[in-house]
This record gives structure tokens, sequence and C-alpha cells, in this order.
């Protein structure tokens, strides 16, 4: 009798934690806006290079996704002012089909490039060498395929 209490007390506390909303992306309908919205909060007089907003598709669901390099803005009269020792920040907003577009990664990188491989777009990161576990002074280059929201490390080197 003790086991089956037990049993059904795990069960529907299994129930329970199932049941528990869990907190969806936000959608914002401009991407570039909010990402400037949040830079604004930082810089007071905040410049914005020519590689600041990149528009492609790169989760190849052929709708165009943005990427904004944080390190193209120039914060309060310093370039680069928005960036750390191990690179700038970098946002990944995905667009969905029903307007708008959601924060699917961030990451501080030392650039990125969209590379083709077997008919899709990858996206090559440059990263920090611990990024690949390593603590040498070279970077890491990542290659990260992504499918729906969901980045998939193809390789480290």
């Amino acid at each position: 009798m003790a086991t089956r209490i037990r049993t059904l007390a795990l069960a529907a506390a299994a129930l329970v934690s199932t049941a528990l909303p869990v907190r969806a992306a936000e959608i914002v309908p401009d991407a570039r806006a909010a990402v400037e919205a949040e830079v604004a909060k930082r810089c007071k007089a905040p410049i914005y290079g020519e590689d600041f907003a990149d528009n492609v598709d790169f989760n190849n669901d052929g709708i165009v996704d943005a990427i904004f390099n944080l390190g193209a803005v120039n914060c309060d009269g310093t370039p680069g002012g928005l960036c750390g020792n191990v690179g700038c920040p970098h946002e990944f907003y995905i667009q969905v089909v029903e307007g708008g577009y959601f924060l699917a990664a961030n990451a501080d990188l030392y650039g990125y490039e969209m590379k083709k491989r077997y008919g899709n777009m990858v996206l090559e990161l440059k990263a920090n060498a611990a990024s690949c576990g390593r603590d040498d002074p070279d970077y890491c280059i990542m290659t990260i395929r992504v499918r729906g929201a969901q980045f998939d490390t193809i390789s480290k080197k």
C-alpha cells in the first residue's frame, strides 16, 4: 500500500511539474528597434556602424532573420564600447511566420560568416578559445546549423 501511495505521489508530482507554464520568448514587431532601445539604455549617443545589422535567413526556413553586431556601435564616442574581453555581443533574432521576431540566441564573438554547406546556410562563429575548451591565444571557429530555433554545433576548431 505504501509503495502504491509513493508511486501515485511521484506521478502527481511529475504531472504538476509538466503542467507549469514555460515562459515563451517575447515576440517583438521590429527586432532592430528592440536592439536599439536596449543600446539606448547603455549609450547616450550611439552611432550605428554599417555592419550593425544583417538581415539573412540563418535558420533556412525561407523567412529573413536578423543578426545584430553590437561591436559596430560607437557608444558615446567609443568605437566598440559595448565589447568586452571575449568579443562583442551579437544577438540572433528569428522572424516568425505570424509576424515579429524573437531573440533566439546571443553570444560574445569576434565575428561571424554565413556559409553554404550541403545546400543550407550555416553560421561560422569566431569566438574565444575557451569556447572550444582551450586556453591558447587563437580563435575558436565554431560551425553552427540552425533549424527552427535550435542551434546545433557541427564542429569546433
